[in-house]
């Protein structure tokens, strides 16, 4: 039995990338790749066969087809399907930009198959993920596809590490679903934005268009902390960052924080960092000075 790689080894490059509008074609019923393949459904609904199990497509799905898969895509007569595709090697770079394949046993070359190493994260990927729910992941595959392109110093570096990056988030998402949620994401951005306003929870609520214990356990799960623990870390670094690097007073300080006492402000602050506000300020002129 192969001993199982992990999904952090893996050395992404990419073979082929491109937007494709599917037309129905034979060629798009009867499929086998040569390496990894991502599909991102842009816009139409269908489905996909994978091994003969069918999968639902529709704007927003993701695809995720291992090599020598058998696999077809099938399409609305109203709503063709469209996407981002993507044919990656994970483990070794082949220098060939050949991704597909037809029939087995007349045009499959053995050269050109990527190099396939068992991994459990691999196959727990295989098939469909929903991404309407994460627009950065969204986003970030669209600008591999893009950039891919492009002529430009260091391309290869910058997209396989973008690969590379998004690969590990797909995989957290399938282990764990703790993938940033855009309506949590909303709020942490406000309150990044500003963090001297202290709304009233119901505001949260109204902007996420989520229930009290919908928005307590989602933001929970995904930032290891509640609302308010979240937004006080938020406060507190950046009242760090303000003292250390500007002259600002303490007190102008705490007030645009949203803190209406100096007293309670200076006390948070010793509680966090280990140390009052005033001794960080008279650390950071020592430092000035030398």
């Amino acid at each position: 039995m192969n001993e199982l790689t992990s999904i952090v080894a893996i050395q992404p490059s990419i073979r082929a990338a491109h937007y494709h509008a599917y037309s129905g074609r034979i060629k798009e019923k009867n499929r086998f790749g040569y390496c990894f393949a991502f599909h991102f459904i842009d816009k139409g609904t269908g489905f996909v066969q994978i091994n003969g199990r069918s999968y639902p497509l529709k704007k927003g799905t993701l695809v995720f087809i291992p090599p020598g898969l058998q696999h077809s895509f099938h399409i609305s007569e109203t709503q063709p399907i469209s996407s981002y595709d993507m044919y990656c090697d994970f483990f070794t770079k082949k220098a060939t930009i050949q991704h597909l394949y037809f029939d087995p046993l007349h045009d499959f070359e053995p050269g050109l198959l990527t190099e396939i190493k068992p991994s459990m994260e691999l196959d727990q990927l295989t098939g469909i993920t929903q991404l309407s729910r994460y627009p950065e992941l969204i986003q970030t595959f669209i600008q591999i596809v893009r950039m891919n392109r492009l002529d430009i110093q260091f391309k290869a570096e910058i997209v396989n590490s973008l690969l590379y990056s998004w690969i590990l988030q797909l995989i957290n998402l399938s282990l764990s679903d703790n993938i940033p949620d855009y309506r949590i994401q909303k709020i942490i951005d406000l309150m990044e934005q500003y963090p001297g306003m202290n709304p009233p929870y119901e505001q949260w609520l109204e902007l996420c268009q989520l229930k009290k214990s919908q928005f307590y356990s989602m933001f929970k799960k995904m930032t290891g902390l509640t609302p308010k623990e979240c937004f006080f870390r938020i406060k507190m670094q950046r009242a760090y960052a303000t003292i250390h690097e500007s002259e600002r007073s303490i007190t102008s300080i705490a007030e645009d924080l949203g803190f209406s006492s100096i007293h309670y402000f200076s006390q948070q602050f010793s509680k966090y960092f280990g140390l009052p506000p005033s001794e960080l300020r008279k650390q950071a002129k020592n430092i000035l000075h030398h």
